[in-house]
């Protein structure tokens, strides 16, 4: 599909490339949740440990999703690199999934990483239901990212905002702790990112939940990921407004 060519052109152009040669910023997306990971693993040992890697695989799925407003809004005023594509035979479809991708691809070496260490210390991490969450949760926070940037008219705020969004959507959902810190768990499923810690945390053996937790929230992750596809693909703006 033609759609799929424009996204996977976009990402190698924004993601691959950009990544190969802009290193630091691949090293700099992975401090927050490495800081996160050290101090857990300090007072918590191996528990802590566990917690902190899983903790920082939705963090950093989630804040590259979202840090999505910074570039799209910088491609948008910045460079006017959406302008020029608008003059081009790509859609807005392939352009706001490429740019989703290559944000995804900045975060792959420090999902390696965890990936590894996971392994090593013997959880089962690439489970059916896992793999759903975190694919669910990458589509939600690109969708909210790149639909955010589309209505910012000034740089400054560009880069401001994913700080805050990153910053509640991992403290303000369970990513860290078990959603039973909530005076309901329900609470804890509100949020993408606390949906797909609910369900990684009990596939992962890290916290068990009761199972009509579960299914509210893989409902509520799968509510939250067909909307940010919809946001990515129909509200976004693709013009200069």
């Amino acid at each position: 599909m033609k759609i799929i060519r424009d996204a996977l052109i976009i990402a190698w152009i924004n993601g691959w490339i950009a990544a190969t040669r802009g290193w630091i910023w691949v090293v700099a997306s992975s401090v927050s949740p490495v800081s996160f990971l050290i101090i857990l693993a300090i007072y918590g040992g191996l528990d802590g440990l566990k917690w902190g890697l899983v903790g920082g695989f939705i963090w950093t799925i989630a804040s590259n999703g979202i840090s999505l407003i910074g570039d799209a809004t910088y491609y948008r005023l910045g460079i006017k690199y959406q302008s020029m594509l608008t003059a081009a035979p790509v859609s807005p479809a392939g352009y706001a999934l490429g740019l989703a991708l290559s944000s995804f691809i900045f975060a792959l070496p420090t999902l390696g990483v965890y990936l590894a260490i996971l392994l090593w210390v013997g959880v089962q991490f690439l489970t059916p239901l896992t793999l759903y969450a975190l694919s669910a949760l990458w589509l939600a926070s690109a969708g909210i990212g790149f639909t955010l940037s589309s209505f910012i008219k000034h740089m400054r705020y560009a880069w401001a905002l994913p700080q805050i969004l990153s910053a509640v959507f991992t403290v303000g959902a369970p990513v860290y702790y078990p959603a039973t810190a909530f005076p309901t768990p329900y609470l804890g499923v509100l949020l993408p990112t606390g949906a797909s810690a609910v369900l990684i945390q009990h596939s992962t053996g890290l916290h068990p939940y009761p199972q009509t937790l579960l299914i509210s929230a893989a409902a509520a992750l799968a509510l939250q990921s067909v909307a940010g596809l919809y946001f990515l693909f129909k509200l976004a703006r693709w013009r200069h407004p």
